[in-house]
């Protein structure tokens, strides 16, 4: 993935035609791997990067007093001092505005397409428990099965809190511990039977499938939408 870094805005050359072509690249593969139904991390990245112009856009006031300045006018009945921006009505500022100006609808139409993606993968994903739900779900496994294929990746997933800026935030860590070819006499509450015996630190585990109908990218995809439905489905049962 061609990164656009944090900064792309005000780093390097500032020069709108250059900047619309930086922007323009980047977006071009964003939506090429968006028609490609692979949405991680590219969603998330383009997320961040539009949340940075929005708030450029909205305190450049903030950028305009970090410029430097000139002494103006004094007066010396008032004691007063004038000083005059030097970036005021500047070029500079100028084509600041305008990439950010364009930057901005292009962004949020390519984010447009990216949750449109994402809702229409996460309507063929299926979760389901396997089995009775223990009180405790923050551990336990996963059986995925995707598309035709035949193979069941088995996961072990833990949830753990963690801060981040100052904020709790919930996540969801996967483990792949198996992948088995499952014929027509493997039930699934059989396999998780065999998982209790063979992985004796969780006696009773919480067991979900998550299945689709398509075989989408695993990494890119499956994997990243799979643990918001983790959290979600724990939240409700």
């Amino acid at each position: 993935m061609a990164k656009l870094e944090k900064d792309w805005i005000t780093d390097g050359l500032i020069d709108f035609e250059y900047k619309k072509y930086v922007l323009l690249a980047y977006l071009k593969q964003v939506r090429g791997n968006f028609d490609e139904t692979k949405l991680y991390p590219f969603l998330s990245d383009l997320i961040e990067h539009y949340s940075h112009a929005l708030s450029f856009q909205k305190e450049k006031t903030l950028l305009q007093s970090g410029f430097p300045k000139e002494l103006s006018e004094i007066d010396l009945e008032q004691l007063k001092f004038s000083y005059q921006e030097l970036t005021q009505d500047s070029e500079l500022m100028a084509q600041l505005e305008k990439i950010v100006e364009y930057a901005l609808p292009k962004m949020k139409d390519t984010l447009g397409l990216g949750k449109e993606r994402y809702e229409e993968i996460e309507s063929h994903l299926a979760i389901e428990p396997i089995g009775i739900v223990p009180l405790y779900k923050n551990e336990g496994y996963l059986m995925m099965e995707l598309g035709n294929n035949s193979l069941t990746n088995i996961y072990q997933y833990k949830v753990s809190n963690f801060v981040m800026s100052g904020e709790g935030f919930r996540g969801v860590y996967l483990k792949l511990i198996e992948t088995i070819k499952r014929g027509i006499g493997d039930t699934l509450e059989g396999l998780k039977l065999k998982l209790i015996r063979t992985y004796q630190s969780l006696p009773n585990p919480a067991t979900y499938l998550v299945q689709s109908e398509y075989p989408y990218p695993m990494k890119e995809t499956v994997i990243p939408i799979t643990k918001r439905l983790v959290l979600q489905t724990i939240a409700q049962h």
